[in-house]
């Protein structure tokens, strides 16, 4: 093996070269340990196209000139949050990271970064050509848990494999499983204590690692119900669905139109489900909401009333190197009634602001280039990808388009500075899409807006109807698990999971 794979930062896509590699070295690991793996990775992957293809014209998309760069950047370093910004949605923080974790098991484009460097001076949109032929899905779409369940996922007989925790950072007593199966301690930082899961960006923050740990708990309660593997996946899957369906997108979208699409059917993301695709407008733009939810600092448990963002990278070993401990310490076990319905966590508003923390990203604990500023990543993607303008789709879905002095209203809102951006920009007029669905959030209720909740919702449920164990198809399903049958939550995930303390 030539190269060892590398950790990966926020906002920072890995190529799939060093994907590959990385599967390679935990595979042989795994093969000197004789684990018992639930599944083979795939070695498949599957396509993106567009949901409006007919946009890709000149007049739908963003001005192909030489500053559209430079404005894209100053409007992403405008999207900084002030220092007294303290606003709250109604919507608690756990949906912030399970919104990641539904991305990191749809969702991987792994090509884009070896084509175009964003920091690169010659920087250029890409030809809707070398899209076509080269940008690819490195996820199964469906929602089907295959982060969960994919290799190097270890697991032992029905049950999967999880990691301890010690109530002494200096002499690791492990006596709790409530982290992530990691390798062993290495002196090689590539290798040390990473996660064995089957997408490694669930181990991207502390959050979303402990979320994760309750997903594979919850498997375990399941089998220790009487199921077998098979039985408990498709059981899991299943009521990962309804969570997604019943008790995420309510809380995201607008729930007229998440029902309208339930019960009337999809309308403009209709794939055939032996060709599922994830569409460009979904995964560079709309989906990327959940990057304005994010706070700069949660509080976690009774240890750290006050964790920052910064510490919750660190607690991890593919963002940081889970500190000095052989083991996660017992201390930074989340405790999730901080951060679910009632708790004191909820998310920051969807609008055209960010963290501080989320322009500031490292690799390698070394400062990043331009995609250290994560709106400024997500602008220059969806510029090189060919997204067509907010105006376009809002049109294209029959929408009512959002007036010049509205978005600027929603720029001032924030800054002088994104205001400045916005008009000299000429983005008043002719919106970046990702930029477009957070000022229509932020222009309303705190929810997506019309565009943003239509392509959300299409996408979501248009995948899970084509998704393995899909409940959309047998409309008498309901979930079994919950303390009130027929209801489900994140909650009952958690409770089930034996995390909720």
């Amino acid at each position: 093996m030539s190269e060892p794979y590398k950790q990966f930062s926020h906002g920072v896509i890995p190529t799939l070269e060093k994907l590959s590699q990385a599967v390679n070295q935990v595979g042989a690991l795994n093969s000197d340990l004789d684990l018992p793996f639930s599944f083979a990775i795939t070695s498949k992957t599957t396509r993106f196209s567009y949901l409006f293809p007919d946009l890709q014209t000149a007049d739908a998309l963003l001005p192909d000139v030489p500053e559209m760069r430079a404005s894209l950047i100053r409007l992403g370093d405008s999207m900084i949050e002030t220092v007294d910004n303290s606003a709250n949605s109604s919507i608690p923080s756990a949906y912030t990271y399970l919104g990641q974790f539904i991305d990191h098991d749809i969702t991987l484009e792994a090509k884009s970064d070896s084509m175009v460097k964003l920091s690169d001076g010659d920087f250029r949109v890409l030809t809707p050509e070398e899209i076509i032929a080269n940008i690819t899905n490195g996820r199964t779409p469906g929602l089907d848990l295959d982060n969960l369940y994919y290799k190097p996922a270890p697991r032992n007989c029905s049950r999967m494999a999880l990691g301890f925790v010690s109530d002494d950072e200096n002499i690791p007593l492990l006596h709790k499983a409530n982290d992530l199966p990691r390798q062993r301690r290495s002196i090689r930082p590539e290798d040390d204590r990473a996660a064995l899961i089957g997408d490694k960006r669930d181990d991207e923050n502390l959050i979303i690692a402990q979320l994760h740990v309750a997903f594979l708990r919850a498997h375990n309660a399941i089998v220790d119900r009487g199921h077998t593997f098979q039985e408990a996946r498709r059981i899991l899957r299943r009521h990962y669905q309804w969570i997604v369906v019943k008790d995420f997108l309510p809380r995201i979208c607008d729930r007229w139109i998440v029902s309208e699409i339930l019960f009337g059917g999809n309308k403009v993301f209709r794939p055939n489900p032996d060709d599922l695709f994830m569409p460009f407008e979904f995964s560079v733009a709309a989906y990327r909401f959940g990057h304005s939810m994010v706070r700069g600092t949660y509080q976690y448990n009774s240890a750290f009333p006050r964790a920052t963002l910064n510490e919750l990278f660190t607690q991890t070993a593919l963002s940081g190197s889970l500190g000095t401990a052989s083991v996660l310490p017992e201390k930074w076990i989340i405790e999730w009634k901080n951060f679910i319905d009632g708790g004191a966590n909820r998310a920051r508003p969807i609008d055209t602001s960010l963290s501080t923390a989320l322009f500031h990203l490292r690799q390698f604990d070394n400062p990043l280039p331009i995609e250290a500023r994560l709106p400024v990543r997500n602008l220059l993607r969806g510029y090189m990808l060919r997204l067509p303008t907010g105006q376009a789709v809002a049109t294209a879905l029959g929408l009512t388009v959002l007036r010049p002095e509205e978005i600027e209203a929603v720029a001032h809102s924030v800054s002088d500075a994104q205001l400045a951006a916005v008009r000299d920009g000429g983005f008043s007029r002719r919106t970046p899409l990702w930029y477009y669905i957070l000022a229509e959030a932020a222009a309303s209720t705190g929810r997506l807006g019309p565009v943003g909740s239509t392509i959300v919702a299409e996408v979501v449920i248009g995948l899970i109807r084509g998704s393995k164990d899909s409940i959309l198809r047998e409309p008498s399903w309901k979930p079994t698990l919950g303390k009130t049958p027929g209801l489900f939550t994140l909650r009952d995930l958690l409770e089930l999971g034996g995390v909720l303390n």
